[in-house]
């Protein structure tokens, strides 16, 4: 979803790749989170979590921090910019999804809002 959202003009989630988002969106999860647990966490190697989060906090997205309890630990956490972004991107789904949505029968909507609630359901059990 994250790949088709890239591409439509009304909703750009420039200057990050979906992949950087989907970090932004984890550590809105599991802020002060370190590296390793981050990449376990998405499924990916440590070398690939790192190379993400410098591109992420290039954009000001993120920032690392050091551990408060294990000094040779670094917590990458959002910032302030990091998190407006996301309130940003979210808003400007919802405004571009609405008229879709409030066009559909409302048979429609009902499957629509049925298969999303199994989708969540099934989502939290895999976790």
């Amino acid at each position: 979803m994250e790949e088709r959202w890239a591409n439509t003009p009304e909703v750009n989630i420039a200057p990050l790749s979906p992949s950087q988002l989907r970090v932004l969106y984890t550590l809105e999860d599991h802020d002060g989170t370190n590296l390793r647990t981050l990449a376990r966490t998405l499924s990916i190697t440590s070398a690939a979590v790192s190379q993400l989060c410098d591109r992420i906090e290039a954009a000001g997205f993120l920032e690392r921090v050091p551990n408060p309890h294990n000094r040779r630990e670094v917590q990458v956490q959002l910032t302030g910019s990091g998190r407006t972004y996301l309130e940003r991107l979210r808003s400007e789904r919802r405004q571009a999804l609405t008229p879709i949505i409030e066009a559909l029968p409302s048979h429609d909507r009902a499957a629509l809002l049925d298969g999303l609630t199994a989708l969540a359901a099934a989502t939290t059990v895999a976790r």
